[in-house]
């Protein structure tokens, strides 16, 4: 359940790669326990965005705050010590070993004090029994010993989400967590989602599938050329008019504009 406090929030946050203005002056915020959507076009500023978010990216200008304190990025870690953790849509997994030690990847538990972490000493049995744990938090039935290759879509996906929650993240990052799935397979992550909303995650979910959106978050901020175009409640707010401020609408006029046009299109046959 969200509170009507901001987990985050950034002011007049830009980023600039030579002449092109990728993310222009974006006041964007979420609030404790909420899934905040973030969609647009294709080139609207997304990536951009969320990789300043969680470290990748330096802005050129701006604040970033967490809880409001203002903070300062100067890679990954320092977003992850902040508690934001981000499952690209690649998911970067090491398809040839365990689900056990991809959710460990880089941080692998070791055995035998001192000696065991000079000589690298792997404590298979902790990874094994704490990837259990995160993967019963996702509710997707993954065996933590199974290789990551032979495993569908969507258990991938939550072998990914389960390795996020693994440094217990205030905030998770989604980046196209549906995508390339299965109908099946995409409805079991929109459950996870809604599962870890309900523990008490933050969540930012990227996405293209406005369906989804509607149906699983709890706001939705449109970015348009790099411009937020406005924040809106799903509960209140039509697939067209998020598709108009993805197309660069601005008032209420041109919503009005867009939906005349997408009933005029809808009423015509070829």
């Amino acid at each position: 359940m969200s509170t009507q406090d901001p987990i985050l929030r950034t002011e007049q946050l830009s980023k600039r790669f030579g002449n092109i203005h990728a993310v222009q002056d974006v006041d964007f915020s979420v609030r404790e326990g909420e899934v905040m959507a973030l969609v647009g076009d294709n080139g609207a500023g997304k990536s951009t965005l969320i990789k300043m978010l969680c470290g990748v990216h330096k802005p050129s200008n701006g604040d970033i705050y967490i809880r409001g304190e203002k903070v300062s990025f100067g890679d990954y870690n320092d977003a992850r010590q902040y508690g934001i953790e981000t499952v690209y849509q690649d998911l970067a997994l090491a398809p040839s070993q365990s689900v056990a030690a991809n959710v460990f990847l880089g941080h692998e538990p070791t055995r035998g004090g001192t000696i065991g972490r000079w000589l690298r000493l792997v404590d298979e049995d902790r990874m094994v029994a704490e990837s259990k744990e995160n993967l019963d938090r996702v509710k997707i039935p993954v065996d933590p010993e199974a290789i990551v290759s032979n495993l569908s879509g969507g258990q991938q996906q939550a072998v990914a989400i389960a390795r996020a929650l693994q440094s217990d993240p205030d905030i998770l990052i989604m980046d196209e967590p549906t995508s390339a799935l299965s109908i099946e397979g995409a409805r079991n992550v929109l459950r996870v989602i809604d599962d870890l909303r309900n523990q008490g995650l933050t969540i930012i979910l990227i996405s293209h599938n406005i369906r989804h959106v509607l149906g699983i978050a709890d706001r939705v901020s449109v970015l348009a050329q790099g411009k937020l175009m406005g924040v809106r409640d799903t509960d209140d707010v039509t697939r067209n008019e998020v598709i108009a401020l993805m197309m660069g609408a601005e008032d209420e006029s041109e919503f009005e504009e867009f939906e005349l046009s997408q009933s005029s299109d809808e009423g015509t046959t070829a």
